[in-house]
């Protein structure tokens, strides 16, 4: 589906949009106790982690359980991931303290960040609720493309 047609679709599309994505950030707010920039900031270590320049590809079955050390990470720092997101640094600090308390996330000797397997195993259940996600919206294009 070409810009044009999400343009031509945009109602349907982004109701199927909005109430898809509101239901994966509940879930989300759930297993991180109410505090979504604790998601956030995990989710843009784990983006660095799994680049998409880098992920290789794999089926989900596999991705579940290869190893986030066989892959080549992209380095992030606490500035970065500030910077990216438009949360304090300072808040930054906090939330990845919390992520490395919880073995979610690693830092390096050069205090580059990283998530870890344990992130992946704990949070299944997340990146099962985001596999929802995008099922919900590959049907709604689906509908659209058949009618």
């Amino acid at each position: 589906m070409d810009d044009k047609q999400l343009r031509a679709h945009f109602g349907h599309i982004h109701a199927q949009n909005v109430a898809a994505l509101s239901r994966h950030l509940i879930t989300c707010r759930r297993f991180f106790d109410g505090d979504l920039d604790l998601f956030l900031v995990l989710m843009i270590i784990g983006e660095r982690t799994f680049s998409r320049r880098n992920a290789p590809d794999l089926s989900f079955e596999q991705w579940q359980t290869a190893s986030v050390r066989s892959v080549k990470q992209e380095a992030i720092n606490l500035q970065s991931i500030a910077d990216y997101s438009g949360i304090p640094r300072e808040t930054v600090r906090r939330k990845v303290e919390i992520l490395v308390q919880r073995g979610w996330v690693v830092r390096d000797g050069r205090k580059y960040i990283s998530a870890t397997d344990k992130a992946r195993d704990e949070l299944m259940a997340l990146t099962e609720s985001g596999l929802r996600y995008l099922a919900e919206l590959r049907a709604s294009f689906t509908q659209l493309s058949d009618a």
